[in-house]
């Protein structure tokens, strides 16, 4: 879901690249048999909700030495096969809970077992107070000590980023998007032209600090591409230390009480970034809502200086305990009032483009979870005017 720049606009466009299959395990077990057996063995257990001991689904169970990333079941069974023999260290994590750190050693032609029990993480925040966003002097995660909540929450999105690279590096898979593009005038947006577009789960964008912006080669020509940060990049080191963080408070959907994460780009950079929030499932700690916007639009190139802001809201969707992918897209490129101060109609006003998930499918799903699932289609039309009340993206800046 990054953002394109397209004949002087922005237009959202997914920049897809997806990342290979892993080698699958049994193909690593073709070798002789007599080797496999004298340098590889198993390790096989229940990742367990503590005190409980109800097994957990979707865990990361991985021995980042080796690069091996596996998730547990839906019974919270796991199983890592192939491993070369010696001693390890085991990291198990899930969202919601405290990462534990073990020290394995696999026997050759040996299958290990050990079962792990977690403990959910204490996020409380009920008396803690808002705080307001402010100019980001000291970027970085904050101290543990000094602002352990807010430090937690970070965390947590740390934990949301990770499960995601695990699902999309083991389990690629694809998605099919209904689009919307249009104006969005002072009541109402005008849709101007419906599609479809299908690519894969995620984007190989890189983060690069104060590059949001960037000109590169589209077929005979150049671009300029505004590249929104995917979910994974928001817990990339180079990210988390160039934004401060801050607890904005709780919103309530529904049943649900969400916690949001403020973000703000570092005032250290001088070229355009994103700001923004997070906004987490207190039940779950999964990740619900991610609400970007683009910092410092008085730096774009002179061809956009027409663009007041870029803001881009994308909201998730569980498909299993634990695992979540991305459910819509709503995006508006907020332009600066015309001379004169004339209103602008929705089909001259700021652009804006939708997007839905309506389908996916996993090339190899993971444990227990279907190869295709489907969304409900949205009954968008040509020429259909949609209230500015149901659009998450249509409040001003």
């Amino acid at each position: 879901y990054p953002q394109m720049f397209v004949a002087g606009k922005f237009m959202v466009a997914l920049l897809i690249g997806a990342p290979g299959l892993p080698t699958p395990d049994w193909l690593a077990a073709h070798g002789p048999v007599a080797e496999a057996q004298a340098t590889r063995g198993s390790l096989s257990g229940v990742v367990r909700s503590g005190p409980a001991r109800v097994g957990l689904p979707y865990a990361v169970v991985s021995i980042p030495s080796l690069g091996i990333e596996r998730f547990s079941g839906a019974n919270g069974v796991y199983q890592l096969l192939n491993v070369p023999t010696g001693e390890h260290e085991l990291l198990v994590r899930r969202i919601g809970f405290v990462p534990r750190r073990f020290t394995i050693r696999i026997e050759p032609g040996q299958s290990t077992t050990l079962d792990i029990d977690l403990e959910q993480v204490p996020v409380r925040l009920a008396g803690m107070t808002v705080t307001p966003v402010q100019p980001c002097k000291n970027p970085g995660v904050p101290d543990s000590l000094r602002s352990p909540e807010v430090w937690q929450l970070v965390a947590t999105l740390r934990e949301n980023a990770a499960t995601y690279r695990v699902l999309v590096n083991n389990y690629p898979f694809a998605y099919v998007q209904a689009r919307a593009l249009g104006g969005i005038g002072d009541t109402v947006a005008v849709l101007q032209s419906i599609d479809s577009i299908a690519g894969p789960g995620t984007a190989e964008v890189s983060y690069r600090p104060g590059r949001i912006v960037t000109t590169v080669a589209v077929s005979s020509r150049r671009e300029t591409v505004m590249r929104i940060p995917t979910i994974v990049e928001l817990a990339d080191k180079q990210f988390l230390a160039n934004h401060c963080f801050s607890y904005g408070g709780t919103e309530q959907v529904g049943d649900a009480t969400w916690y949001r994460l403020d973000m703000r780009a570092a005032d250290k950079l001088r070229s355009p970034d994103v700001h923004g929030a997070v906004y987490l499932d207190s039940a779950t700690s999964q990740l619900r809502r991610l609400d970007l916007e683009l910092s410092r639009p008085d730096r774009l190139p002179s061809q956009f200086r027409g663009v007041r802001t870029v803001r881009a809201i994308t909201t998730f969707v569980q498909i299993a305990p634990g695992l979540g992918i991305i459910d819509g897209l709503c995006a508006v490129n907020w332009l600066k009032p015309p001379r004169g101060g004339a209103v602008r109609s929705a089909t001259v006003g700021h652009p804006i483009e939708l997007q839905q998930s309506v389908a996916y499918q996993f090339k190899v799903p993971p444990p227990d979870v279907a190869l295709v699932g489907t969304r409900p289609t949205p009954g968008w039309a040509r020429g259909q005017a949609l209230s500015r009340q149901g659009l998450s993206c249509a409040a001003e800046p």
